[in-house]
């Protein structure tokens, strides 16, 4: 398996981590923490030195990886809804790349929030709130909209959709990233086995790392 297939495979899988963190908090108005802190902390990494930085490390991705290799299993049904919000994120990043001046709004909000972060901490909420705010004046100036489903009791909670924002932000994040990797809609395809298998080798070195 070729760096360039694991590379690809971690961008996949953190845009599947924050889907999948983005249903877990609609569904239940919790989070699975550690994900949550890696998901959030992959927004700040703005010049990583290699792919799996951008998360920390890959142990912040295990939920992610976990996700490609259900989602790549052929034996496993479709997850229709995880497909229509990870082919959202996938548009919204190309938009974002086609948008010089939102991307460059971005990137200096994004500056900014750093100095929040070193003050209070990632995951902070007045920190989220901030994120979510990034959001909603960047990506969320697109005409194209990612419908979230879920509890609206849930939803109607400001600290929930504010984390809901953020997770978004990181999923676009993960689809930059992807797509820098050499990432493609045809992979998705047609290169399923070895996404599978690029996943589960990346999942073996987490796993062998924690004994």
């Amino acid at each position: 398996m070729s760096d360039n297939y694991e590379n690809i495979t971690i961008g996949l899988a953190g845009m599947l981590q924050a889907i999948a963190l983005v249903r877990e908090l609609t569904q239940t108005g919790k989070v699975n923490e550690p994900a949550f802190e890696s998901s959030m902390s992959s927004i700040f990494q703005t010049n990583p030195p290699d792919a799996s930085a951008v998360f920390g490390d890959l142990k912040g991705l295990k939920l992610g990886l976990e996700k490609v290799i259900h989602t790549f299993d052929t034996t496993q049904a479709t997850d229709r809804l995880q497909s229509r919000y990870m082919l959202s994120l996938i548009h919204l990043q190309k938009k974002l790349s086609r948008s010089p001046k939102v991307l460059g709004t971005l990137t200096n909000r994004i500056t900014q929030a750093r100095k929040q972060v070193e003050y209070f901490s990632l995951t902070h909420p007045t920190v989220i709130s901030n994120l979510a705010d990034i959001y909603l004046n960047t990506i969320s100036t697109f005409k194209f909209r990612i419908v979230i489903l879920g509890s609206q009791r849930i939803l109607h909670v400001r600290e929930n959709m504010e984390k809901v924002r953020a997770l978004l932000l990181a999923g676009v994040r993960s689809a930059v990233l992807w797509r820098q990797m050499g990432g493609s809609r045809i992979q998705l395809l047609f290169s399923r086995a070895k996404i599978k298998v690029a996943a589960e080798k990346l999942l073996a070195q987490i796993e062998k790392e924690t004994l």
